[in-house]
């Protein structure tokens, strides 16, 4: 290895240092304010009795997840140059188990934003039926058990390679298993993101320019309440969330992929120290960009929905009245006190 490589090494790996130092430290702490921020205010009566709220509600409990098991642990490394998971065995297992259920179950959980948007726009009546709390309930149960079975075995594959670093064993069927199970992670979310986005676009372009001959007084009833439901604001704002969702998780997150992706196909291939050392520099780029990304929701709900602003704002009014309902009462608590 010659000097102007491990210039170069030395160089990539200490801008990534303080990238994750300074923008990951500000992330995890903004993302964790932001994540807790929007679980109460999708719970706030207004927003709760709306499907899409509950998915809002898991998607933000698994960057909780994404944020205080992968992002934590890569700011203590930044800071300290100490990982417990390069030690720790269990301790490695444990964590990529919640880092890959809080990726895993959001991502879903985003897919099934846009399907729901998909649906309440659909001129099938059947489909627009779908969309509907008991459906919700009993997907993210359903999806949400199924991920976790898959990534508990995902992460009892992982093994503390040569102390330092935490990995997918290179033992043949499980890292086929685990190569299927990356590229799946990667292209699976962004395909279904997209393609249900444009037949949402599509079906809203085309409201209003062809007519429902209704056959049966079930399918007249059906349309009169579909028709209603689609002048809802509620459904509007829902959407627009959705699509700002979708646009944003393409700009943070197709650099990671790409990085996935191009790691499993040149996984076999001789790279010279130099190849290395720029694929290590874009590999953690894009990770840093999908941290980012998670730790950013509060602000793309705000700017996109007037309803999520309207909530938020009367959330935040409520509390505070609260809080200075309570100052009131110590303060003419202490008063009485000192009068007697």
């Amino acid at each position: 290895m010659n000097s102007t490589t491990i210039t170069l090494t030395v160089y990539l790996a200490n801008i990534q240092i303080q990238i994750i130092r300074y923008l990951l430290t500000i992330t995890l702490i903004i993302g964790n304010l932001s994540n807790f921020t929007n679980i109460l205010i999708f719970s706030q009566h207004s927003l709760r009795s709306h499907i899409c709220s509950w998915y809002f509600i898991g998607s933000s409990i698994g960057h909780l997840l994404y944020l205080n098991m992968g992002c934590l642990t890569r700011v203590i490394w930044a800071w300290t140059q100490y990982d417990l998971s390069f030690i720790s065995l269990a301790f490695c297992k444990t964590r990529i188990f919640f880092v890959l259920n809080g990726l895993t179950i959001s991502r879903y959980l985003f897919c099934l934003i846009s399907i729901d948007r998909w649906m309440i726009t659909s001129r099938n009546t059947r489909i627009r039926h779908l969309s509907s709390l008991k459906v919700v309930r009993r997907l993210i149960m359903a999806g949400t058990f199924s991920l976790i079975i898959i990534n508990i075995f995902i992460s009892i594959g992982y093994v503390i390679q040569k102390n330092i670093s935490c990995g997918p064993s290179t033992e043949p069927v499980y890292f086929l298993f685990y190569t299927i199970y990356n590229i799946t992670l990667s292209l699976a979310p962004l395909l279904t993101l997209i393609i249900f986005s444009v037949l949402v676009l599509f079906n809203i372009r085309h409201t209003g320019h062809h007519q429902i001959a209704p056959t049966t007084l079930i399918d007249l009833n059906h349309e009169i309440r579909y028709r209603r439901r689609r002048l809802r604001k509620k459904d509007i704002q829902y959407i627009k969330l959705s699509l700002i969702q979708v646009a944003a998780y393409i700009v943070f997150n197709t650099l990671h992929g790409y990085n996935t992706i191009h790691e499993v196909i040149t996984q076999n291939q001789i790279k010279t120290p130099e190849q290395r050392a720029i694929e290590g520099f874009l590999s953690g780029t894009g990770l840093n960009l999908h941290y980012v990304y998670t730790g950013i929701t509060f602000f793309l709900y705000t700017l996109a929905s007037e309803t999520f602003r309207q909530a938020c704002i009367l959330f935040w009014k409520r509390w505070l009245e609260h809080l200075l309902h309570l100052m009131f009462l110590r303060s003419n608590h202490q008063t009485t006190v000192q009068i007697a």
